[in-house]
This record gives structure tokens, sequence and C-alpha cells, in this order.
């Protein structure tokens, strides 16, 4: 198991911007009508990010890796990770729906900027025993990911028992992180399995 506190992630401000032009958010209306002022918006966000994660590797016998991506020979990792109390701090009280609105667009891109991060991390070990990684696979997140909706033939993955189950095993408190009543404390954050794939051969 490894635990990493307060690592850094890059600020993807044009991410932020990006998403909130797709929602059609009134920025104008906000106060944040120049691009300048949306990058400096999220900027001040990212300045309050703790990010702290614990994971671990678990083998394809492990019956709780069966339970996460079933069907599947190879190994995965699962962590937990949260941006911290003090930006939920920080996100607490919006001004208007607007800037609630693009508070949780900031949250959800720094949130899987630093998953991403830990991917990076778990790559290292996967690539020596012939592995790459897969797409992660989001079993709890706050806000949840900007991603493909998962396939109705997956086992569902949105039980306390296993989000539980999981804190436990992965020792969540280590990092400040409790889940109960269908939620996380702190709020804005993510329990995430990272499928291990034999790598492809090239073809000559």
């Amino acid at each position: 198991m490894r635990k990493i506190k307060k690592f850094k992630i890059q600020v993807y401000a044009h991410e932020v911007l990006r998403k909130a032009r797709k929602h059609k958010l009134d920025l104008a209306g906000a106060g944040l009508g120049e691009e300048q002022a949306v990058r400096e918006y999220a900027s001040a966000l990212a300045a309050s990010l703790e990010p702290a994660v614990v994971f671990e590797y678990l083998s394809h016998e492990d019956t709780t890796a069966s339970r996460i991506n079933p069907g599947s020979s190879a190994p995965l990792t699962v962590g937990i990770l949260t941006l911290g109390g003090t930006f939920e701090k920080k996100l607490s009280a919006p001004p208007d729906d607007t800037h609630k609105r693009l508070d949780r667009i900031a949250a959800q891109v720094f949130l899987q900027t630093a998953v991403g991060v830990t991917a990076g991390l778990v790559l290292r070990e996967a690539e020596p025993e012939g592995y790459e990684l897969g797409e992660p696979l989001y079993i709890s997140s706050c806000p949840e990911p900007d991603a493909p909706p998962r396939e109705t033939t997956d086992v569902p993955l949105y039980e306390n028992e296993l989000i539980k189950e999981l804190c436990a095993r992965l020792e969540a408190a280590k990092i400040g992180v409790t889940f109960d009543i269908g939620a996380f404390t702190p709020k804005y954050s993510a329990l995430f399995a990272l499928p291990w794939l034999l790598k492809k051969k090239k073809k000559n």
C-alpha cells in the first residue's frame, strides 16, 4: 500500500473554461466574462487543494478485485483520493448558481487530474511486469467524472457495502477520509480502480 499527501497537480484552467462553455454557464453574468478571469478563478480555487491518495495492488485472484472488474484475469490497483477539507471549505458558499456550477466543474477537473497523477505512478509498477493501464473505473466519486456512462452489463459498483469495505482495507482514515450515509468526508473525494492490461504485441 502506498500513501501520498499534498502532492502537486497541474491546474488545467483551460479545461475548466472549456467545460463551463460546454455547459453554457452565464460567465459574463457572474463577472467572469473574460477568459483570463476564469483562469484566475480556477487558479484561486486550486490554491486550496490538498490532494492525498492511498492505493494498493490487488491480484486477479483477490475476491475484491473480481467484484470491481469481473471477468478480468489481470490485476488492478484500487485507490481512494481526496482534494482535502480546505478545498471543501473554499467551495462551501458560492455567491450564485453560476459560481456553484463552475466550482463543481473545477472540482471534477482537479479530481480527474489527481487520479491521472496516481495512474502515472502505478504505471511505473505495471510496465516492468508487461502491463499497461486501462481507463480508471470510478466506484464512487464526488463530483462524478465526466466520462462515458458504464455499460449496463457491468456489475453495479455503487454499493455502500463495497465502498465501506474498500475504505477499511485502504485505511482511508490515514488521509482523513471517511464514508457514511452515501457520502465522503471531505466531500470532494473518489474511490477508483486502475485496471492492469497486458500490453499488446506490436505487429511487424
